[in-house]
């Protein structure tokens, strides 16, 4: 197994939660805040690289705490590197001043030591590193080819179009019961099947599992760019788990990322060639006129002015932090809170319409994140960059805000601990749903709700191939079918050796 960084994870945990301490005591001023970012975007670059190549550090709580760090470490640090000019021009890429961003950082550096610590010592690891049997093997491979086919049945009938559009037929407030499996299922079934074939030798077999992870992987570049990086960041995981970092200097390894990095920084721009050429198309425009459309914008970036909107979404997107502050402004200026208007919200919504068909009017009544927080705090409404802190915050203050990402985190431990007696595929089909949901910071309770309810329904699925495929192999004709293959294999052996 891969040897572990040396710095331990309790000394950065103890680091963030020195740092955090020091920035809520100097939240008024300049020099601690810089501190925490780059503290924080340390520790979210040591937790990556840990993540992708030691697979004993994956747990629920690591990757959200390195989720975090780097979300609101490196990505504000990215911001305020990008529109800095002087001591205070970095403030005025928010309308939150320097003393709420700075309590903001300073908690998120305390949840990030949370995190680190709780999944140092939590013993449920996610990505389970033990050998698949052929019987499991076989239902893997069964598994991604039923994946594979419903993601495009998906897109051909329009349930699952750009930028994760997964409207039902005749309603566009019920959302695609396939579209939304397919959707929660496509990185942790292409993960298993990396997991399943990694080390197996090239067969047909191997080729045909290779083939359709790259159609899966495509579909992606639709769906949206941090989608697609988290696809990419969970497949790497799973790939450095049954091949060990030991080649990760190998030439093909090295061409491979080589590719990879390339592919997804076309597929990037191409996202935003879409979205770009979205705007001058109706609503329910088919994928294939978004894919035209995104042609013509980056044959002609000057006309359409990809290059700036580039530039200036990749200086200001990342700035996630600006919202918890703007929050926290808010929130001692008027000291009032949802009271858990938003967590009921979430579990209406995640809560599918056959088994709460009254559902609607508890959302109609709150309406949504913004509409519901923003009208107590005396803010108003837009699309906002919501997490699960920001829900906590506006549902209960400090105390939600520090207790949300901590219950979530547990909830999803909860998934792990609810399948670890069963087999392999069940365990890593849950552990890289579990990896690729903690992966988005930008999700609220309902996303994370539904990822696993969906790969709950995945998981039975493989639980009944694996108890057939069993139920096959046990059957007397395939026994001796199975002896008599063996026998024949041992015969050609010993007459290549030379023996009578």
């Amino acid at each position: 197994m891969t040897k572990a960084p040396s710095i331990s994870p309790p000394a950065m945990a103890l680091l963030a939660l020195t740092m955090g301490v020091i920035q809520l005591m100097g939240h008024a001023y300049a020099w601690p805040f810089w501190g925490s970012m780059m503290v924080l975007t340390v520790i979210g670059f040591w937790g990556l690289a840990r993540l992708i190549f030691v697979p004993s550090f994956v747990t629920a709580w690591t990757v959200y705490g390195v989720s975090l760090a780097l979300a609101y470490g490196f990505g504000t640090l990215n911001t305020m590197t990008s529109g800095y000019v002087d001591g205070s021009a970095m403030y005025m890429v928010n309308y939150a001043g320097p003393s709420a961003l700075g309590r903001a950082e300073g908690l998120m550096l305390l949840i990030v030591a949370a995190m680190l610590y709780i999944g140092h010592i939590d013993p449920n690891k996610t990505i389970p590193t033990e050998p698949f049997t052929d019987t499991e093997r076989s239902a893997t491979l069964v598994l991604l080819i039923v994946v594979c086919a419903g993601t495009f049945i998906a897109l051909a009938t329009g349930q699952l179009g750009f930028q994760g559009v997964q409207n039902g037929a005749g309603d566009s407030a019920l959302v695609s019961p396939l579209a939304s499996l397919v959707t929660s299922c496509l990185t942790p079934a292409t993960a298993l099947a990396i997991l399943a074939y990694g080390t197996q030798p090239g067969s047909r077999t191997r080729s045909l599992v290779i083939f359709l992870c790259l159609l899966l992987a495509l579909t992606q570049m639709t769906q949206g760019r941090r989608l697609l990086m988290f696809n990419v960041l969970t497949l790497l995981m799973a790939f450095f788990a049954v091949r060990s970092a030991k080649g990760f200097f190998s030439p093909k390894v090295i061409v491979a990322l080589l590719v990879t990095v390339a592919v997804v920084a076309g597929a990037s721009r191409f996202f935003v060639s879409m979205r770009i050429a979205s705007y001058s198309l109706p609503v329910d425009a088919t994928l294939a006129e978004r894919v035209e459309g995104a042609v013509d914008v980056i044959t002609r970036p000057e006309q359409s002015g990809l290059n700036e909107h580039l530039e200036q979404n990749q200086s200001t997107r990342t700035f996630v932090l600006g919202y918890v502050g703007e929050l926290i402004e808010a929130y001692d200026k008027t000291g009032r809170t949802t009271q858990g208007d938003l967590l009921t919200l979430n579990v209406a919504a995640a809560m599918p319409t056959a088994i709460w068909p009254g559902k609607w009017r508890i959302i109609s009544q709150i309406g949504s994140d913004e509409t519901a927080c923003h009208a107590k705090l005396g803010m108003p409404a837009w699309d906002a960059a919501n997490t699960v802190i920001t829900e906590g915050l506006c549902d209960f203050g400090w105390t939600g805000m520090l207790l949300y990402p901590i219950a979530m985190a547990g909830l999803m431990t909860l998934a792990v601990v609810a399948v670890r007696r069963t087999n392999i595929l069940i365990r890593a089909l849950v552990g890289f749903a579990t990896i690729k949901s903690l992966l988005g910071v930008e999700g609220v309770l309902t996303g994370y709700i539904v990822d696993l309810r969906n790969t709950a329904v995945l998981a039975i699925a493989a639980a009944l191939l694996v108890a057939i495929f069993n139920w096959y192999q046990k059957q007397p004709l395939v026994i001796h079918h199975r002896e008599q293959r063996a026998l024949r294999k041992q015969r050609l052996a010993e007459l290549r050796a030379g023996r009578p």
